[in-house]
């Protein structure tokens, strides 16, 4: 049984109590979630580990499923409600639409829930936080869409057919445009359906603890079911089990981390004795990965506020990896120079992972990525100067839009002239060099097990 404690403030102020059963709290902490992180532009995770611990590990995997699942396919379940409810989904009362989306996303995508159990859940709350005829409502729009429980019971009837395409594979209508112009409407489709798989969880093994053979053994040991990547190879793709609970996880044998992401970070794979310089490092990510390849690196770890540098110190610790961690703005850095690679994880949009995040889609803009982009010019700039003589300066995104990547490379000036793209064919082996766009830049596309990201690799003439 769950443990039973008074979830935090719902709508209008009022403390959403606990309901009859577990499953009854589950769907209560799930239409708070995402109405809190909707409301206000926030991350789902930080809303999710407030209540989290409220469950137990079964009910915390339908929570979870709940929240993201709505988010993923926030704006088809829109769609359907409004149908349902035969007026503008904008029209129904604001303490209604948490409910009834938690509700309508078991009904239409899980096939495990009772019909009844979802409806009569999301009725409860509906008479809770509203009233009377707010619960009737609720009851006659679920039970309508309970008699046709499949998306396509519910056509989206659109003229425009990137305005269709956004609204069936619910993503915002600016994204699935930009996409189209740049990768074509049949590849468009294929990464908006990736973009609503939830992925797997990656791991990222040490070469000095053994690699990835002997991890795997581990984890099999303890019950889990995993798999190398064929991304990259240092990369465990986990299928059943919780490896945050291991005795792999606990001595620090492995670090969470998508497996595009530790391919984008050995671009080009490092030689031992580098001095490398990870710029914006927190949590770490990065250079665990150079050093999960090469653990005799020189690098140096920086980030600008204490804050960030928290996760990083801790993840070091776990891991037992006595990096040098140094407080440091990317843009203005303190150091001499000399680094034979500067990795610089530029701010971006994260439209490369909105499989695991998808809350951005609802906030992204056009004008919010181009915002983005003028920061990563100006790190770029400040990250030039730092490179030895054929030094290489690694810049990562996880975003796949052209402005925060090959454009800010396009417009390079000052100490970005004095670098040329590095040609990563001969040090990117199959299947990562499906990525190879254009020489110096490596790009992936949500799909698979992974995430998207893109990678450029320049460096100083000599």
């Amino acid at each position: 049984m769950s443990r039973r404690r008074s979830l935090p403030p719902g709508p209008r102020g009022r403390r959403l109590t606990p309901r009859r059963t577990p499953q009854d709290n589950v769907r209560v902490a799930a239409a708070w979630v995402v109405e809190r992180t909707l409301a206000s532009a926030s991350p789902a995770a930080g809303y999710l580990r407030g209540v989290m611990d409220r469950f137990e590990e079964r009910d915390q995997a339908l929570l979870q499923e709940l929240v993201y699942g709505t988010l993923r396919w926030l704006r088809r379940i829109d769609h359907v409600l409004a149908a349902a409810s035969h007026r503008r989904f904008e029209e129904i009362e604001q303490p209604l639409r948490a409910p009834l989306r938690i509700a309508a996303y078991q009904l239409l995508f899980l096939e495990r829930v009772p019909p009844y159990a979802a409806v009569d859940e999301a009725v409860e709350q509906a008479g809770y936080l509203t009233h009377r005829g707010g619960a009737s409502f609720v009851n006659a729009v679920l039970r309508r869409i309970a008699r046709s429980p499949r998306p396509g019971a519910w056509p989206v009837e659109e003229r425009d057919p990137v305005r269709r395409l956004a609204v069936e594979l619910s993503h915002p209508d600016f994204l699935v445009q930009r996409w189209c112009d740049r990768f074509g409407h049949e590849r468009t489709q294929r990464l908006l359906a990736a973009n609503n798989t939830p992925k797997p969880m990656h791991l990222l093994a040490f070469r000095d603890r053994g690699g990835r053979e002997l991890l795997a053994e581990a984890l099999i040991d303890e019950g889990l079911e995993v798999e190398p990547s064929a991304l990259s190879p240092l990369g465990l793709i986990v299928r059943a089990g919780n490896p945050l609970t291991t005795r792999s996880f606990a001595q620090g044998d492995c670090y969470v981390q998508d497996e595009a992401a530790q391919v984008a970070a050995l671009l080009p794979p490092p030689a031992g004795g580098e001095r490398v310089l990870d710029v914006a490092a927190s949590p770490g990510g990065k250079s665990l990965a150079l050093v999960a390849w090469e653990p005799g690196l020189r690098p140096v770890l920086a980030d600008r506020s204490l804050q960030r540098l928290g996760p990083l110190r801790e993840n070091l610790r776990r891991l037992g990896r006595g990096l040098p961690v140094v407080a440091a703005d990317g843009a203005s850095p303190p150091f001499d120079g000399g680094f034979d690679r500067v990795v610089l994880d530029l701010p971006c949009s994260g439209t490369g992972t909105l499989r695991k995040h998808p809350e951005l889609k609802w906030r992204l803009s056009e004008g919010e990525i181009g915002r983005l982009a003028q920061q990563g010019r100006r790190l770029l700039a400040a990250a030039a100067p730092l490179l030895a003589p054929g030094g290489r300066l690694v810049a990562i995104t996880c975003s796949i839009e052209a402005e925060e990547n090959e454009e800010l490379i396009a417009g390079a000036e000052g100490g970005l002239a004095q670098l040329r793209p590095v040609d990563l064919a001969a040090s990117t082996p199959a299947p990562a060099d499906r990525g190879l766009e254009a020489p110096g830049r490596w790009r992936l596309l949500p799909g698979g097990d992974h995430d998207g990201f893109t990678v450029q690799v320049l460096e100083r003439r000599r």
